[in-house]
């Protein structure tokens, strides 16, 4: 009775090990595989449904038995039938046609690539491999914004592992991930728009944690592909009236992961004429300060000073000599010329702050925070606007940056 107990153990032992080391081999992942590695709260189902494949196929390539034992940190292989090709995640109001199209592929070999059955069946925020290569160049973006394309690696190496469309670079990510599916460390990003500017010259900023590039037209005009903490850069140049192409382009190694661009139009590269009593103001490059030693901006100003743009960290210091290092506030005005169009007026700011436009209200945000962005939209016509930011800081830190943008 002895033997015959070790012998069924043995036998039992044995079927174990094959039935668990086979499908561990089989799911060797390819050096081309997309692998997702679970978070908490995740389901093989819902992991499924957002690389737009099969659950059981999903399972039959990790060598799960037991759809609902999955565990945090595990690496799932996610089957793409050894297809390579380009990432698109789905948009508001596209259909499986209308991708397939995009792309000139067919919607049948999309539908293949990603497991799909039901061809009226796809969601927003689905990921569909599409055969075949990346495109060339950006769809049309339907609101105007920026083509992002993310990369889970530091150099934008093709394919990316998500796309989408930004309605600004503005993001402070702090130690998360950009998007699911986007690496919280490691990734890289690249923003694509053209934009109709008036004629003049403009300053162009990229705030950032770690390195950045920009182009204009083609021409490299900020190149800081380098690791550092937040800090700013700017580069100016003249533009005709007209489109004019922009790519920004982004990497962050580890921890904090921010970036913000931007643009300001100096001058409209042409003498200004003398104004006369009826005429509007013309536009200035500079900023007027008027600083006061109390929250409220109650006059009179303690100090006054121009600057040419506003982008300041104070931290815990004064703003200049006579002002204090807490509670103050400061109200700079200027006039700038603007095409017409909708514009979006940002800042960022610790403590509260306000930006008007021809005495109208756009942001209205007075009250304690913490280096947060804040953001208004206003139609503007053909001409020069009068711009009022003001500002306070209570105590600590004391920071402020202020843009804004084509909406």
């Amino acid at each position: 009775m002895g033997k015959r107990w070790v012998f069924l153990v043995t036998v039992v032992t044995v079927f174990i090990l094959l039935f668990t080391l086979a499908p561990v081999i089989s799911a060797a992942p390819h050096s081309d595989s997309i692998i997702h590695v679970v978070r908490p709260g995740e389901t093989l189902y819902g992991i499924a449904r957002y690389y737009g494949v099969d659950m059981w196929a999903l399972a039959r390539a990790n060598g799960i038995v037991n759809p609902n034992r999955i565990y945090v940190g595990q690496r799932l292989v996610i089957p793409t039938g050894g297809v390579t090709g380009f990432i698109h995640v789905v948009q508001r109001g596209e259909t499986l046609t209308s991708i397939a199209l995009r792309y000139g592929v067919s919607v049948w070999a999309i539908a293949q690539a990603n497991g799909i059955y039901d061809l009226n069946r796809i969601w927003v925020g689905q990921r569909l491999l599409i055969p075949g290569a990346a495109p060339t160049t950006p769809p049309p973006s339907p609101s105007g914004g920026w083509y992002g394309q993310y990369y889970n690696n530091l150099t934008l190496t093709d394919p990316p592992c998500a796309t989408r469309y930004d309605a600004s670079i503005d993001f402070n990510w702090g130690n998360a991930a950009p998007m699911a599916g986007v690496s919280a460390d490691g990734f890289s990003v690249r923003w694509t728009r053209t934009v109709n500017f008036a004629g003049g010259n403009y300053r162009f900023y990229a705030r950032v944690d770690d390195g950045v590039r920009v182009w204009v037209d083609g021409t490299l005009i900020i190149d800081q592909w380098t690791d550092g903490a937040v800090r700013t850069f700017s580069a100016d140049r003249t533009l005709t009236a007209g489109n004019h192409d922009l790519r920004v382009e982004f990497y962050d190694r580890v921890e904090i992961a921010r970036i913000h661009f931007w643009w300001e139009r100096l001058s409209d590269g042409t003498v200004t004429p003398t104004p006369t009593a009826t005429a509007t103001a013309a536009p200035s490059t500079v900023w007027h300060g008027a600083y006061y030693n109390n929250s409220d901006l109650r006059e009179p100003p303690v100090a006054e000073a121009d600057v040419g743009a506003i982008g300041f960290e104070w931290g815990s210091g004064s703003p200049m000599p006579g002002v204090w290092a807490d509670n103050f506030s400061v109200r700079w005005t200027r006039t700038a010329y603007f095409n017409a169009d909708t514009y979006r007026f940002c800042m960022m700011i610790d403590d509260g702050g306000r930006i008007y436009v021809d005495g109208a209200v756009v942001v209205d945000e007075w009250h304690l925070t913490n280096a947060v962005t804040f953001c208004g939209e206003r139609y503007m016509t053909a001409g020069n606007h009068t711009i009022t930011v003001e500002y306070f800081e209570w105590t600590g830190n004391a920071l402020i940056y202020v843009w804004w943008e084509p909406a």
